[in-house]
């Protein structure tokens, strides 16, 4: 499967990346290992994010590694964040920063530079006007001046940090079987390969559960163990279902955004394609699942509520219940 990550530079669109993945017949017959990673790009983007106030926070973390960072550093990531910061599917136009960065591996900043320098070439070849670089510019030095520094002094103890809670989610996923479950409740089939987290050690409150590509997604390392079981269930399911539900999603922001309403419909597209998969993982679980409990802004339990009666009307496709649904609620 071929799938192009679009990517917003200020007002200029640039595709920065295309995600190659090949699985084989063999392949997709074998059981999918859910694979639970430890690398040091995730955990340096969260770093900064979290360092500079972008979304993230975590007072114990910023206590410990807070002047790792220099201030000129957290100044300039300020200055822009309301480029860079993210959460409830709305991104700013330079959130890719994190996404792209931290599903690359480079060994030390000179090889991230050669990363950041690409991405420039490839903005300026489809494009990009000159002087809508600066911004960007400015954000990758600070990503590349201080990455040595972060490898040396921060990710060390991070990672042990994180090294025991690794192990323990390996043991837990391999006692779980939502690939099975998510494939037969919604009747699409996974054909990704296998599926990956990656685990960061900062950001412990913020939008924690990040997609990479087609199969990675981010975690923060020490929420409560029954929540990340119900989270990484959770997130497969919106995976899963993407392909067929992203076009609508994109649809319903542009349909929200034209109502005439007092209250703010921002949040409706995300709500929904959130509030379906927990009321699917309610359904594997046979019980409502922690995540069903996390998403208060997403008003969970009203859309559960039409899923439940769309469903009893003999609507079953994932996607005709997301749209209908979002209709419904919006009555």
């Amino acid at each position: 499967m071929k799938k192009s990550i679009p990517v917003r530079l200020l007002g200029f669109v640039m595709v920065v990346a295309t995600v190659m993945i090949a699985c084989s017949p063999k392949q997709q017959a074998d059981e999918i290992k859910i694979l639970m990673e430890i690398r040091p790009e995730v955990n340096y983007v969260t770093h900064l994010y979290t360092l500079a106030e972008l979304g993230f926070s975590d007072s114990v973390y910023a206590a410990k590694y807070g002047h790792t960072l220099p201030q000129a550093a957290i100044d300039t990531l300020q200055k822009y964040k309301e480029y860079l910061t993210f959460g409830q599917g709305e991104n700013g136009p330079l959130s890719w920063f994190f996404f792209r960065v931290a599903q690359e591996t480079f060994a030390d900043a000179d090889a991230l530079k050669i990363i950041m320098d690409g991405y420039r070439e490839e903005a300026l070849g489809l494009g990009a006007p000159a002087d809508e670089m600066a911004i960007p510019t400015a954000i990758a030095n600070v990503y590349v001046e201080n990455y040595d520094y972060y490898l040396r002094e921060v990710y060390p103890q991070a990672k042990a940090d994180m090294e025991e809670r690794q192990q323990l989610l390996s043991q837990k996923v391999q006692e779980l079987s939502f690939v099975k479950d998510w494939e037969r409740v919604t009747g699409y089939k996974w054909n990704q390969g296998d599926y990956h987290w990656l685990l960061y050690r900062a950001g412990k409150n913020g939008p924690s559960y990040n997609n990479l590509n087609d199969s990675t997604n981010t975690v923060w390392y020490n929420q409560s163990v029954d929540y990340q079981l119900a989270m990484f269930s959770h997130e497969f399911g919106i995976f899963l279902m993407q392909d067929s539900i992203d076009s609508i999603v994109e649809e319903m922001k542009e349909y929200t955004r034209k109502l005439d309403s007092d209250r703010d419909l921002t949040y409706v597209p995300w709500g929904a394609f959130e509030s379906l998969a927990c009321w699917y993982n309610c359904k594997i679980a046979g019980q409502k699942t922690a995540d069903y409990h996390a998403f208060g802004n997403a008003d969970v339990q009203t859309f559960c509520e039409i899923y439940d009666s769309l469903s009893e009307d003999g609507i079953s496709d994932p996607a005709e219940l997301y749209r209908i649904g979002i209709m419904e609620y919006l009555k």
